[in-house]
């Protein structure tokens, strides 16, 4: 009983998460430091299975559960717009999951592309796998960028508009 309180509170908090296991993948997206006057949501295409839950654990963090293999784009948007909500191209993370590990001495089972746009109401900060804390990329701007990972498992993290303070969880 005591543990699943503050199991609870924890993830009321919205600093705590279940590690991701091996083969299972997930997306955090993180737009908790945005500015709160333009209410924001993201949005993640692509699926070829079903992305699910949309958990939030705190306002302005979204979980998503993924399929492999999985190929899909994830776009933050003003919340209620009809498609991306500018005409302008934003800014997107296109993520790759792959069901066998890519050719190579380590392979790559996972991969994430920030590309540049103009229409985004918050921009990408920063990306990381939460399987190796000291792995982190900062977009710049008009620059493609793009993380992978080599273990088999793991969580996306996007950090719209700045990054959480201190220690961040590691699967």
């Amino acid at each position: 009983m005591f543990a699943s309180i503050i199991l609870t509170s924890l993830v009321a908090a919205g600093s705590a998460r279940a590690a991701i296991a091996k083969g299972h993948w997930g997306i955090r997206a993180d737009f908790s430091r945005c500015d709160r006057g333009t209410p924001l949501e993201v949005f993640l295409d692509g699926a070829n299975g079903p992305v699910s839950p949309n958990y939030k654990p705190a306002p302005g963090i979204v979980d998503f559960r993924i399929p492999s293999p999985f190929d899909g784009t994830l776009v933050i948007r003003r919340a209620g717009v009809v498609g991306l909500g500018s005409p302008y191209p934003p800014q997107t993370v296109g993520v790759q999951v792959f069901d066998e590990p890519t050719a190579g001495d380590l392979g790559v089972w996972a991969n994430a592309t920030v590309t540049p746009g103009l229409g985004q109401p918050a921009p990408v900060s920063e990306i990381s796998w939460n399987t190796k804390s000291d792995v982190t990329v900062t977009p710049v701007d008009d620059k493609v960028v793009w993380l992978e990972t080599i273990f088999n498992g793991g969580s996306l993290d996007i950090f719209y508009c700045g990054v959480p303070d201190g220690q961040r969880p590691i699967a």
